[in-house]
């Protein structure tokens, strides 16, 4: 990924939605990244992968939640629903709340699209520069030249990625 594209624009304390994959290593491969209004709640979107209603753990994200006793759940028909109702396969999304590590307080079906995009909506905690990762919602999301970055501003005339500033190349042709 290039300057150009808005890397450079991603800041520590952006609240971001990051849709991508989780990685076997438990990072998450950024496919798109879209800044959002500042908002103190965070979610996490994805597939159920294993649920022990005992122990009140839901599995998505290659992570483990457990979740509070007595936590709001819905289904896609917003009717209430428990841990017993979810199965493998089904998504949904968890909302709460971030600080140092995830808080699971509702969870919530949703629809499957039909394709496989994860989705990550909390700050930005870190941005690396060198290896174009940030941290968000304690991931280290991944980007690359693929990545797609919406919402942010475009550089300004003469900062970097702009290509305002340069002059014409010489017609080789010439």
């Amino acid at each position: 990924m290039s300057e150009s594209t808005g890397f450079g624009n991603l800041k520590v304390g952006q609240h971001v939605k990051v849709k991508g994959q989780p990685d076997a290593k438990g990072n998450f491969l950024a496919v798109e990244i879209s800044v959002k209004p500042p908002d103190e709640n965070v979610a996490l979107e994805g597939k159920v992968q294993a649920v022990e209603a005992s122990k009140n753990l839901l599995r998505l994200l290659n992570r483990d939640f457990i979740l509070p006793n007595g936590i709001e759940m819905k289904s896609i028909q917003r009717q209430s629903i428990t841990l017993r109702d979810l199965k493998v396969g089904d998504v949904v999304k968890l909302k709460g709340a971030y600080h140092g590590g995830f808080t699971p307080a509702k969870v919530k079906m949703q629809e499957s699209k039909g394709f496989s995009v994860e989705e990550l909506q909390g700050d930005i905690e870190s941005v690396n520069a060198n290896d174009h990762t940030l941290q968000v919602l304690g991931f280290t999301v991944i980007t690359d030249a693929k990545t797609e970055l919406e919402g942010f501003d475009r550089p300004r005339r003469g900062e970097r990625g702009d290509r305002s500033d340069r002059q014409p190349r010489p017609d080789r042709n010439a």
